[in-house]
């Protein structure tokens, strides 16, 4: 592939993680579909837990505040794996995300028709810029067993969170792999995705 693997690193799983700090760095205006709010919200009714910051009712293809999901997802993350430092908690629940999308009705239409990794690491990147406003995140390569990708404008918990949403995309695919990541600062990295058949 045209970038040095040498530029992508594991993410910083043992660093400590300051939630708060970066929950009130969101931007304001950063917005995210109802749908996710409603997974968690799922998540805990399975788990016999509820999650207090939850509102009553989410629309899933209306868009509210990152701002307002943010601490929602950290509260999820500490009652739904209670045994996990927080970053490994995160993980978790992003690498869960690709499975509740797929059980949504645009996820049936848009990962239930792609067939093969490279299929479904390209509908997942391409959910982004639909359901999580201004992000953004682009398939820059391709080779037999590995992607890079680009995210931009992700407004919170970049480097764990979303990291487990492509390792729970090749999971889904049916492969074995890891994502590792080149940062290129809080809210934007390059990844690398690398899998065995």
């Amino acid at each position: 592939m045209g970038l040095a693997h040498s530029a992508f690193v594991d993410p910083p799983w043992s660093a400590a993680l300051d939630a708060e700090r970066v929950i009130a760095s969101v931007p304001r205006d950063a917005m995210i579909a109802g749908m996710f709010f409603i997974a968690l919200v799922e998540g805990a009714k399975r788990r016999a837990t509820s999650l207090p910051l939850a509102k009553e009712r989410y629309l899933p293809f209306s868009f509210y505040p990152v701002s307002e999901f943010a601490p929602l997802l950290v509260d999820a993350a500490q009652r739904f794996y209670p045994d996990r430092p927080l970053r490994q908690a995160l993980r978790a629940l992003g690498a869960n995300g690709p499975k509740a999308f797929a059980a949504s009705t645009l996820g049936k239409v848009t990962l239930g028709a792609a067939e093969g990794v490279h299929a479904a690491v390209a509908a997942i990147a391409k959910t982004y810029e639909i359901n999580i406003r201004p992000s953004r995140c682009l398939v820059l390569e391709s080779a037999p067993q590995a992607m890079r990708l680009s995210l931009d404008d992700v407004p919170y918990f970049l480097d764990y969170h979303h990291i487990g949403v492509f390792e729970g995309t090749l999971e889904h695919a049916g492969v074995a792999g890891r994502v590792r990541l080149s940062s290129r600062g809080r809210t934007c990295a390059d990844l690398l995705l690398e899998w065995t058949a």
